[in-house]
């Protein structure tokens, strides 16, 4: 029978030290409104500090028997400096308090790096919105997932690599920057990633990649047991769509915005043809547009408009176009040309 082993890492993240440092202090037995107060100005003055101030809490939940690790003790006394209390703490000098007991040993985890060998196997989770929903949740390495509307996916973490599959809909991720790959595979191809942002919509029969920061690769779907082939690199600005029978496509990027219309309950069209945008807006209600007619399936569309709200969206369209609008049986809104 193996032993785990704790393995101590050299290095540190600046962040990681000031979430480890704020962990502590809320701990303290003289830790004030004005601690807690302070804390929720750093944890909402950037989404990294929430990221590494959660993945600290998991840590902790999950440290166990390692806690008073003599190796973790011996480090904590001859190797590791402390990191700077926050400015609340040090007004009244009270960081012997916050660096007491296993409070140390975490802060001391946090500024060094810690790792457990074999790495703890974390059950696979599933995630799913319905139509209309959306969300956002933390996976267990820090990372940040935001689902769009009638979207479910698979997350699967191993000590070798991240894994998560994206069975149907559309998703953003803000990937947490660690050693083990970030892989998001569908049906019709898979997107690599190590810390960055990027979003993920799968159509039908392909996938759609659009990166905001950092680097990802593009992978073609592969055989069961043949490695994937590797299609692109995208850079920050790039966009591109591919799909098991169709070839890679690179996209103009929308000009107009860094960060998704959909993350804010937008949807954003630049000329789009109208039956792709009614497409879009039939994702987020039961109460579906549909067109009637070749001549306004030859319209196209450009401005920003809330998703939840197809009725100005066809108001619109009334305005601008054409177009009649009269409603089903069934309470769809039935758009023709009125010429």
């Amino acid at each position: 029978m193996s032993t785990t082993r704790l393995n101590v890492v050299e290095g540190g993240d600046p962040i990681r030290r000031q979430a480890a440092a704020w962990f502590a202090r809320l701990r303290a037995d003289d830790v004030s409104e004005s601690d807690r107060r302070d804390c929720r100005q750093w944890l909402n003055a950037d989404p990294r500090h929430r990221a590494a101030y959660e993945r600290i809490e998991r840590m902790w939940s999950t440290l166990g028997e390692h806690a008073p690790h003599p190796e973790v003790a011996l480090r904590i006394r001859a190797e590791t400096p402390a990191p700077a209390a926050p400015a609340s703490a040090r007004k009244r000098g009270t960081r012997a308090a916050w660096w007491s007991g296993a409070a140390a040993a975490l802060v001391a985890l946090a500024v060094i790096g810690w790792r457990l060998q074999p790495a703890p196997p974390v059950p696979e989770q599933h995630y799913v919105t319905a139509i209309g929903e959306s969300r956002t949740i933390a996976l267990a390495d820090g990372s940040r997932v935001s689902l769009d509307t009638d979207t479910r996916l698979q997350v699967r973490f191993s000590g070798e690599q991240r894994r998560i599959s994206l069975v149907r809909g559309r998703a953003f991720f803000r990937v947490a920057k660690e050693t083990r790959p970030f892989l998001v595979q569908t049906e019709d191809g898979s997107v690599k990633a190590v810390g960055t942002e990027f979003e993920v919509y799968r159509r039908e029969g392909e996938i759609e990649v659009a990166l905001i920061e950092g680097r990802v690769l593009l992978l073609a779907a592969a055989a069961d047991g043949a490695a994937p082939v590797q299609l692109a690199t995208l850079d920050p600005g790039q966009k591109a769509s591919f799909g098991q029978r169709k070839p890679l496509r690179m996209i103009q990027p929308d000009r107009h915005a860094a960060l998704p219309a959909w993350l804010s309950g937008k949807l954003a069209f630049e000329d789009q043809a109208l039956p792709a945008a009614v497409t879009e807006f039939n994702r987020y209600s039961h109460r579906r547009i549909v067109l009637q007619g070749e001549a306004v399936a030859r319209i196209r569309v450009s401005g920003v408009f809330r998703s939840d709200d197809p009725h100005a969206f066809v108001e619109a369209l009334q305005e601008l176009y054409p177009v009649a609008v009269s409603a089903s049986p069934s309470g769809d809104l039935l758009l023709s040309d009125r010429r």
